[in-house]
């Protein structure tokens, strides 16, 4: 199979699929904008090939003739505009989901995933069972073949059921599928034979693997290097690294305080396992095109693997041919994506509102009738909203009260860098559009009066909360999470008190605790940071995890007298001694747009973002984006079909 480049596009589930597991209209609309974009070869993602392997409802799946006709549009589509495509079959055993297929999942072995769902013990495969699910692949690869499909990908990783098989941790059979390495690898290696018998030997099937899976007991980097060999010698034509299983998730999703190419050290045990015979390719974290490219010279890897990039990116590829890598916008690795597929909510992206949305979002032409447009704010909502009016045409004024854009995220990128990479690229794209930039210049009504444009957007985003526990005499130092964030980390005590449990507060928390302080979470409810969705679930578990982090559930903050904090767990009452305290949670910043509504000028003003409520990156955008869609019809302008062939701008 001939690729027009090195870069292959990883699967990502999206929650996209129909409920019967076929392609539809927005599926294909997203997939071809990547092959517009220059991708080579283009996986979907994990697809299911039993029912009971299931884990999202509105996953892709091969189990059944009728998926075939979408799938073979899909393909059609991706070769009209010279990409591959490639289905990457999956069972996921013991973490499907029986609220996705309403059967009781299965695996190698009665051994629950502790992640997925602590109380579904599954049923132990028998041999019926093994022969059938070895089939099962099998009939998907051949409805892949009938549809034109490129390429199989078997997905070995993450701890689903080939995985399942291969790892000690979740495999303790007793018969000829359990024990050795031999036997455990004895279910993929037919899976694969029978993949192969299906596709024959002239077509490519590759394989990918959780090279460690960084649990106890769990598969480890020099065993997997052992099944790669057997894998080569069994003709395998790719191999593609990864790692973790749903009981390490934080590895499967590194986020931006991880380092980049987190599976590069054990891709590398792989590539001198099998030497020239097979190529091999790795993923996580290798947006970067510089370090991805260094990383394949000096390991010798084929091909990379990028999901969140071109997630975030469809242009990805095109703008590196074009010398434009500067252009590209970042994935900052928030997981905002995993965020609503785990919430079966189609998975957009906070970087690019229009990512998921190429039926509806894509590039437009000049308003009939340009506006005056004056956008209050300069955080990522109002960049947001300016850019995509100065893609329209219209007159455009951006207003921010401070010395330089980003808002929020000014102080966020202090302790997570990469986010400040968002902000800069759309600096640089605002100024590429030429949208007026005035920074220092807050806004009253009465300078909206003075200028009267068209349509006020006010985008004046949040600040931070609130002190809640009453003070007597305190000698503390007190920040909200924004101070916080700004405050130098070797400036700070050794000991802090965080007054909330919500995500931006924990988030302050694993910035401390990165710079050595021991903190202390004071948090009313049961969890921590609940508002972050699956996010704020691995900073629960990772917080959880440091011993330097000190949990007070179900508890309140009550007052703070000299250095103490009082507090109270369920009616008990107790002390912390710190040297500071910082105050959770975000308000919204949202006096300008209550005050342009009392003096009647509310018609035409739109409010977004954090300014409406404090929330999150994506609501940011996506609010900007709805926003630019009102205006722009309004003004006249023509939306374009798809099937007309223009690319959608990059955000």
């Amino acid at each position: 199979m001939h690729m027009r480049n090195r870069l292959i596009v990883g699967p990502m589930e999206k929650s996209l699929a129909n409920l019967d597991g076929s392609l539809n209209e927005r599926y294909i609309a997203y997939a071809r904008r990547r092959a517009m974009g220059g991708a080579a070869l283009i996986q979907l993602e994990s697809t299911y090939v039993s029912p009971e392997g299931r884990g999202n409802p509105y996953q892709v799946g091969c189990h059944g003739d009728h998926v075939i006709p979408s799938l073979t549009r899909m393909a059609g589509e991706l070769h009209r505009h010279g990409a591959k495509l490639a289905m990457e079959l999956h069972h996921g055993g013991r973490q499907a989901s029986a609220i996705a297929h309403n059967r009781h999942p299965i695996a190698p072995s009665a051994i629950p995933s502790t992640f997925m769902d602590p109380g579904s013990v599954p049923r132990e495969m028998t041999n019926a069972d093994i022969r059938r699910v070895i089939g099962d692949f099998a009939a998907a690869a051949g409805r892949c073949v009938r549809a034109g499909v490129d390429m199989i990908h078997l997905h070995g990783a993450h701890g689903y059921l080939l995985g399942q098989f291969l790892s000690p941790r979740s495999n303790r059979r007793t018969d000829g599928y359990g024990g050795s390495l031999r036997n455990r690898a004895r279910f993929p290696l037919e899976v694969l034979e029978a993949v192969r018998q299906v596709v024959g030997g002239g077509y490519p099937i590759g394989y990918r693997i959780s090279a460690s899976e960084y649990v106890d007991e769990g598969l480890e980097a020099e065993e997997s290097a052992r099944f790669a060999v057997m894998l080569a010698d069994s003709g395998i034509d790719l191999i593609d690294v990864a790692g973790g299983t749903y009981e390490s998730m934080s590895t499967i999703f590194q986020g931006p305080e991880s380092p980049r190419g987190g599976f590069v050290e054990e891709a590398a045990l792989i590539r001198r396992a099998v030497g020239d015979r097979v190529p091999v390719s790795v993923a996580q974290r290798m947006n970067d095109p510089v370090f991805a490219d260094t990383v394949m010279v000096r390991e010798g890897f084929e091909y990379v693997t990028l999901a969140r990039a071109f997630h975030s990116d469809p242009d990805y590829v095109r703008k590196l041919e074009q010398g434009r890598p500067d252009g590209i916008l970042p994935c900052i690795g928030c997981n905002t994506c995993v965020n609503l597929t785990v919430a079966r909510i189609p998975a957009g992206c906070a970087a690019n509102p229009t990512s998921a949305f190429e039926l509806t979002r894509i590039e437009q032409p000049k308003v009939r009738v340009p506006r005056r447009i004056l956008v209050v704010g300069g955080g990522v909502a109002g960049m947001h909203a300016a850019r995509f009016l100065g893609l329209q045409g219209h007159d455009v004024v951006l207003r921010e009260a401070s010395a330089r854009l980003g808002g929020q995220l000014n102080y966020v990128r202090k302790a997570l860098p990469e986010y400040g990479t968002l902000v800069d690229w759309l600096a640089g794209e605002l100024e590429r559009l030429g949208v007026r930039m005035e920074m220092s210049c807050p806004v009253r009504v009465e300078d909206v009066v003075e200028w009267d444009p068209d349509v006020v957007i006010v985008a004046t985003g949040a600040r931070g909360g609130y002190q809640w526990a009453d003070e007597q005499d305190r000698t503390v130092p007190v920040f909200d999470v924004l101070s916080a964030l700004d405050r130098p980390v070797d400036q700070w005590e050794p000991e802090v008190a965080i007054l909330g449990g919500d995500f931006a507060a924990c988030t302050v928390g694993q910035h401390l605790r990165r710079a050595g302080v021991v903190v202390h979470v004071i948090e009313g409810s049961a969890s921590l940071a609940g508002d972050g969705a699956f996010n704020g679930l691995l900073l629960e578990m990772e917080m959880e995890a440091d011993e330097g982090v000190h949990i007070h559930r179900e508890t309140t903050a009550e007052t703070i007298v000299g250095n103490r904090v009082a507090i109270q767990t369920r009616g008990e009452e107790g002390w912390l001694e710190v040297g500071a305290v910082v105050v959770g949670g975000r308000v919204p910043n949202n006096t300008l747009a209550d005050e342009l509504h009392r003096a009647g000028l509310g018609e035409d003003v739109y409010t977004i973002g954090d300014a409406v409520r404090a929330r999150d990156l994506y609501a940011a955008g996506q609010e900007a984006a709805e926003v630019a869609e009102r205006i722009g019809a309004a003004a006249g302008v023509g939306v374009l079909s798809p099937a007309q062939g223009r690319p959608a701008a990059s955000g």
